[in-house]
């Protein structure tokens, strides 16, 4: 089974995987070291992933693992069984992409994405399984825990236990798609592009 931890840059992804315990594979790194990409983005300047080649590299891994955790912004869009798909009140997300040192413009874009549940949408559609967590204010350690149980929930033997099913069932309702809600968000960051401006 692929779990991804995925969300937008700032939500907390690589904080969360490390406090975790389990292996997990940083799709960003293996992007840059296995040269998985097909140029640089001359807007962004980031590298523009080979969604094929890294799709083929995480299902050979997945191979070899019962379960294999993939982290990165792009992870869901491997077509995981699971996404976990971290979230942040727009605000506390512009704070920490500028403590990151994004510039400006890349704040705004991130924002923007994190308002609209872009990353969300995108994951409803190509995953089997889809959680939504709320990361603002939290400490690390609580949401990786958190995180760790939906991971254990889905990863237990079916029918090992009445129980499981139960439990599985609470989690998904508890972190259902559609739980978090930027939406008071939008005229504020995307018609004024408040954020932007603020980091000016």
């Amino acid at each position: 089974m692929i779990v991804a931890i995925t969300g937008t840059p700032g939500t907390g992804k690589t904080s969360v995987c490390k406090a975790l315990g389990l292996e997990y594979l940083d799709l960003n790194r293996i992007v840059e070291e296995e040269r998985f990409y097909t140029g640089v983005d001359p807007k962004r300047g980031s590298l523009i992933a080979d969604l094929e080649r890294l799709k083929e590299y995480v299902w050979h891994e997945s191979e070899r693992n019962d379960v294999l955790v993939i982290e990165g912004h792009l992870a869901h869009l491997l077509e995981p069984e699971v996404a976990i798909v971290l979230r942040a009140n727009p605000s506390v997300l512009a704070e920490r992409l500028k403590q990151k040192g994004f510039p400006p413009q890349k704040i705004q874009e991130n924002v923007e994405a994190e308002t609209l549940d872009i990353i969300l949408a995108e994951a409803v559609e190509r995953c089997e399984t889809v959680y939504e967590m709320d990361t603002s204010g939290e400490n690390v350690d609580v949401i990786a825990a958190r995180v760790r149980e939906l991971i254990d929930a889905e990863t237990e033997a079916e029918g090992e236990e009445e129980g499981v099913n139960g439990r599985k069932k609470a989690l998904r309702e508890m972190y259902e798609p559609g739980s978090v809600d930027w939406t008071c968000f939008i005229e504020e960051i995307c018609m004024s592009g408040t954020y932007q401006s603020n980091e000016e």
